[in-house]
């Protein structure tokens, strides 16, 4: 909330002091925030709650008055919370070669993956004896080997119909603490995801795989069923979104998305 208007040419009381400040919340309840206002500068002040706010409608509503005891008009402002957006990977019938944009706020595979359709969930990790983790249908849930669907690995999924997988991915946020990202990958082949915390655009693979001795990415068109290979330094390198990657490594290094 801003108060820095001067009443008229040469005034130069634009500072103030907030004299009342209160929070409504969805279900009517009153709260009185004065104390919980912060400010700089005096003249712009910020509420910062100090717990979750539940979904709804919410009105702030301040008063100030400046260094003269001029007091301002009620001043007030909506806000709404609304639940987090899940993120939609867009499936067809058939293989799907997926991978998560971030870690998902619960990573059972039954939480990440609900439409019933979904018949087999593989991925490759080469730190696990055979190499390969499965999960199969049984009934009204995936069970197997894999058990969890994470932000660190790329996803095989056969399903019978073109439901979107929708997943619930809070993202990174600053002053968490935890480190952005970083994927060990073996000499040889590597299921690897496409992660990108900036935007929904598609990446350079260099830019992607900088830093990796690589020689090759395969990806998968589901829609016409068919590879796509990446090769180094060239125009046909764009990484995806959302999409899974088989990456040749001339020697092992770590991925950092």
């Amino acid at each position: 909330m801003t108060y820095d208007e001067d009443e008229f040419a040469g005034d130069s009381n634009t500072t103030s002091t907030l004299t009342s400040a209160t929070l409504t919340h969805p279900d009517g309840t009153v709260e009185d925030i004065l104390a919980s206002m912060t400010s700089s500068d005096n003249k712009s002040f910020y509420y910062k709650p100090g717990t979750d706010l539940a979904l709804g409608d919410y009105t702030i509503k301040t008063k100030a008055e400046d260094a003269n005891g001029n007091e301002s008009a009620e001043t007030s402002a909506k806000i709404t919370i609304e639940a987090r957006a899940d993120t939609s990977i867009t499936m067809v019938p058939g293989w799907n070669l997926i991978s998560l944009p971030g870690e998902p706020a619960d990573s059972d595979i039954n939480a990440v993956i609900t439409n019933a359709q979904v018949q087999t969930v593989l991925t490759y990790d080469p730190s696990v004896p055979g190499g390969w983790l499965t999960a199969v249908r049984d009934g009204d849930s995936l069970v197997g080997t894999l058990t969890t669907i994470d932000g660190s690995h790329a996803y095989w999924v056969q399903q019978n119909n073109s439901d979107a997988i929708k997943v619930d991915i809070p993202g990174f946020s600053g002053g968490v603490a935890a480190a952005p990202p970083a994927i060990s990958l073996v000499a040889g082949w590597n299921l690897v995801p496409a992660i990108n915390n900036s935007s929904d655009a598609d990446m350079d693979a260099d830019d992607y795989f900088t830093g990796l001795d690589w020689a090759r990415a395969k990806g998968w068109n589901a829609n016409t069923e068919a590879w796509v290979d990446i090769l180094p330094s060239t125009d046909n390198s764009a990484i995806s979104k959302t999409n899974g990657y088989w990456v040749y490594l001339n020697k092992a290094g770590t991925l950092v998305p």
